[in-house]
């Protein structure tokens, strides 16, 4: 099953000059999860899967993007900036 997805990334993440490549590029998939609320909830192991990196460099770089408040975590899911 073939699934069209897409995401709207915010400006600000993909343009700060101290986040990783690889946090953007984690970042841009947690946006085509994410819903009308911004919020979302894939496991680390598919984000894992679609950008072809360990579920440790997935955790990682969420941490990343939590520490620079780009994400946070709100009960399940993630809430995206």
């Amino acid at each position: 099953m073939n699934i069209d997805r897409f995401g709207i990334v915010n400006d600000e993440v993909i343009s700060d000059p101290d986040l990783t490549i690889q946090a953007k590029g984690i970042y841009s998939i947690l946006c085509t999860f994410a819903n009308k609320q911004r919020k979302c909830f894939p496991s680390i192991a598919t984000i894992a899967d679609i950008a072809n990196v360990s579920q440790r460099t997935v955790d990682r770089k969420i941490k990343e993007l939590k520490d620079k408040k780009y994400v946070k975590r709100d009960g399940k899911y993630l809430k995206l900036l």
